[in-house]
């Protein structure tokens, strides 16, 4: 879902976040637009988000930690644009998990998880 046009602004939990929500720095710049939200709805578990730069055209991984308010228009984050624009550059991360194929000791592998979708 996309951002909302409503014109009353209201809270959403991180698993209803809207793509495309403005987010705004610590110090009241728009840092860029809200890209990814990072988590496990199954789990119920929020990584943080990542934001398209709106400077550099780059995109950024923001904790969850410091995502301080997420709303139908805007997401406020603690870090300033400063701080921000320092971030380096958002990849996705490969995870790997534990293959075990045989039940002895020496047949576990590792394989890439190739799964990525929520959990």
């Amino acid at each position: 879902m996309n951002v909302s046009d409503s014109g009353d602004e209201q809270p959403l939990a991180w698993s209803a976040a809207l793509l495309a929500t403005p987010v705004y720095s610590s110090d009241g710049d728009r840092v860029g637009l809200l890209d990814e939200i990072l988590g496990s709805q199954a789990e119920d578990i929020f990584h943080g988000i990542v934001v398209s730069s709106a400077d550099r055209g780059r995109r950024v991984e923001i904790a969850a930690v410091n995502v301080t308010s997420i709303t139908n228009q805007r997401v406020e984050i603690s870090l300033t644009s400063e701080e921000v624009r320092a971030l380096p550059e958002y990849g996705d991360e490969r995870t790997y998990r534990l293959n075990v194929s045989g039940g002895r000791p020496h047949d576990v592998s590792w394989t890439e998880d190739r799964d990525k979708g929520p959990r």
